[in-house]
């Protein structure tokens, strides 16, 4: 069934309460307005330069000789937040490279993954600098006793 409206067009039944194209056109004109004007707002401010903070290197490197007072610092001096310096700040540093990126997540939140991230870069420096960690030391020492041992077996 169609309903007639005052100027004698014909619509479906039902769709009196409906906004006349003319109607939706000249909506969509003012928002497209609104839209042009934030726009070009935004382009007339001037534009802001972010200054990112990155961490210094740590003024005591973290390594696997670090103990807790170390282990502070060097998580201090990455710009790790108060609740991360308290909850990670009392393990030694072989402590803290031992931990998992999961077990960082479970202490520290989502900023786990940064420190994860942090720790895998500082074992990196450590496995480069030249006459290796101790950690080094003893896996090769274990590499040798195991190997010694595989061929005293066979």
């Amino acid at each position: 069934s169609f309903a007639g409206n005052k100027d004698g067009e014909r619509r479906p039944a039902g769709d009196e309460g409906r906004q006349s194209d003319a109607e939706l056109i000249h909506h969509m004109d003012e928002v497209n307005d609104e839209l042009i004007k934030k726009i070009s707002h935004i382009k007339a401010q001037p534009q802001r330069h972010f200054r990112v903070e990155r961490s210094q290197p740590a003024a005591v490197p973290l390594t696997y000789e670090s103990g807790p007072a170390e282990v502070r610092a060097w998580l201090e001096a990455k710009a790790f937040s108060p609740r991360i310096v308290e909850n990670l700040g009392i393990l030694t540093g072989p402590q803290l490279f031992s931990l998992n990126k999961d077990e960082l997540k479970k202490v520290c939140g989502e900023e786990g993954i940064r420190v994860y991230s942090q720790l895998t870069v500082q074992k990196a420096v450590l496995e480069k600098q030249p006459g290796g960690s101790e950690l080094e030391e003893l896996i090769s020492k274990f590499h040798s006793k195991t190997q010694r041992r595989l061929e005293g077996d066979s």
